[in-house]
């Protein structure tokens, strides 16, 4: 124990006790303030996860539909058929039995193989382009075969026929093949294009029969209107599928040009009739006026067919006309029918 504060090495007052005490003096100050303090952001959250660039999920592919898959089906039916058909005579059978069991083979084999490829379903606008290049080429193969035994000394015959139309059609489907897969067109577009082949063919041929020579009848005109036919079928694919590029028609638009077709050649009919007589040019002059109208008939139905359809005539709320039944009613020397309904 210390006596005096001079003998004593630590006092209050000396110098290291005063550091200490002003140490433990501070920091007892400065625990309960710590304590008291608020914090700044109470309602702040934890920072979320870091979210890793791009989506976390592929949208769905968009696969072939039902009506696509079907168009697969009856296109790869028909060339099976063909090639069957094709196979038989170059195999020289003659007995009818046995010649069509290449087509029977052929026939479900390729549908079979179709369906087995097509499981799962295939991208959209492949199989239509598939089918409208089998369509397409069988097509091409047909022309050029049809002209070919209309003007030529040795035409090629049944087996030359066969051979065009397998070939073609192989070679379109290959071609088909390769733009779906490339571009992935859309199904529309494939019917567009099968469609305007048809009504190129159609056209072209009456305008060939139409145009030739005077005096000569319906067997010797075959040569015009093959030719007419195939510049046709080809002149209506290169249309198609250039106004493809500009837009692609609805299924509606698809419908109402077919529509167009048929009513645009109907609506001809009355034009033969003043061909009757005898110092009238021939009859098949026409066939001019015929194929104007169909041609005509597709124009109208693709640009106004839509429009028509909105005013009722496809709606059941605002149809304006509608028949309501058909029944049969004898009549003197035959039977007719009763035809009743609601106008307006």
């Amino acid at each position: 124990m210390c006596i005096t504060e001079s003998a004593c090495p630590f006092t209050p007052r000396s110098g290291p006790a005063r550091a200490l005490r002003t140490l433990v003096a501070t920091g007892l100050l400065a625990l309960p303030a710590r304590a008291q303090q608020p914090s700044a952001q109470p309602w702040a959250q934890p920072p979320p996860p870091p979210v890793s660039a791009g989506p976390t999920w592929a949208p769905p592919a968009r696969t072939a539909s039902d009506f696509e898959s079907g168009t697969l089906y009856v296109t790869t039916t028909a060339y099976g058929l063909g090639v069957g058909i094709w196979l038989g005579a170059e195999l020289g059978l003659d007995d009818p039995g046995l010649r069509l069991i290449p087509a029977a083979l052929f026939g479900v084999a390729a549908p079979v193989t179709a369906y087995v490829w097509n499981q799962p379903r295939l991208p959209r606008g492949v199989p239509g382009a598939l089918s409208a290049g089998l369509f397409i080429g069988a097509g091409e193969g047909l022309g050029v075969a049809a002209l070919q035994m209309t003007n030529a000394e040795d035409p090629w015959g049944a087996l030359g026929l066969s051979r065009a139309v397998v070939i073609g059609s192989t070679v379109g489907g290959i071609g088909g093949f390769v733009l779906g897969e490339l571009q992935r067109p859309s199904p529309n577009i494939s019917a567009f294009a099968s469609s305007g082949v048809v009504w190129g063919s159609l056209v072209g041929s009456a305008i060939g029969l139409g145009a030739s020579q005077e005096g000569i009848g319906f067997a010797e005109a075959n040569d015009t209107m093959a030719l007419g036919g195939l510049i046709g079928f080809n002149a209506g694919l290169v249309v198609t599928m250039g106004l493809s590029t500009v837009f692609v028609p609805s299924t509606q638009q698809l419908a109402w040009m077919w529509l167009g077709a048929g009513v645009g050649a109907v609506s001809s009919m009355p034009v033969y009739l003043f061909y009757l007589g005898d110092d009238t040019p021939p009859a098949k002059r026409g066939l001019l006026f015929s194929a104007t109208m169909t041609a005509l008939g597709i124009l109208v139905g693709g640009v106004f067919g839509p429009g028509i359809g909105e005013l009722g005539l496809g709606s059941e709320g605002s149809r304006w006309a509608s028949i309501d039944y058909v029944t049969p009613v004898p009549v003197d020397g035959g039977l007719g029918f009763r035809l009743g309904g609601t106008l307006f």
